[in-house]
């Protein structure tokens, strides 16, 4: 086995360690047997942003960060800078978007799905196109919409002041 992990870690560049949630014990398994031959990033912000003032993380993503606006770059870039009780402090102040982010998602560790749709709307919140999505796909209501909105507000994160209801047409409709 050890020579099999020993060859993919020679054909990687980069791991994106999620694996074993909701348990980080996934991350620092990779992070200890890879992360001196390659990247092991975590793409959770949740738990980067604390690993990251712990160990060295050279990356955050791919994983709906865009509901938080430029913040998460932000944070991480201050903790690449050593400035911990400013990316702290932030990491804090996203805790009401967090929670909502967390509640419209809470079905996915059942259902093993993750609605795209909920997670273009979260960019659409920040300037990304919103749009149709191709099917299948899940559906966002009207109370959860808004409860992704008025989190952000609480986070100190400006929405966009468009209705919800322009996020099904998009920006730039073809």
């Amino acid at each position: 086995m050890d020579v099999l992990i020993a060859a993919a870690a020679r054909a990687l560049a980069a791991l994106k360690a999620e694996g074993g949630m909701p348990s980080i014990m996934g991350w620092v398994e990779a992070y200890r047997l890879f992360s001196k031959e390659v990247v092991v990033t975590m793409p959770l912000e949740q738990y980067a942003l604390a690993l990251a003032q712990l160990v060295p993380i050279q990356f955050i993503g791919t994983s709906d960060t865009e509901y938080y606006g430029g913040m998460i770059p932000r944070i991480f870039n201050l903790i690449l800078e050593k400035n911990y009780d400013e990316a702290t402090r932030l990491y804090w102040q996203l805790t009401p978007a967090r929670k909502a982010r967390a509640a419209a998602n809470a079905y996915s560790s059942q259902t093993q799905f993750l609605n795209r749709m909920l997670w273009k709307f979260e960019g659409w919140l920040n300037g990304f196109n919103g749009g149709p999505v191709r099917q299948p796909t899940m559906r966002i209501n009207e109370n959860t919409m808004n409860s992704l909105r008025q989190a952000l507000v609480k986070s100190g994160i400006t929405p966009t002041d468009a209705p919800n209801g322009d996020f099904f047409v998009g920006r730039h409709p073809a």
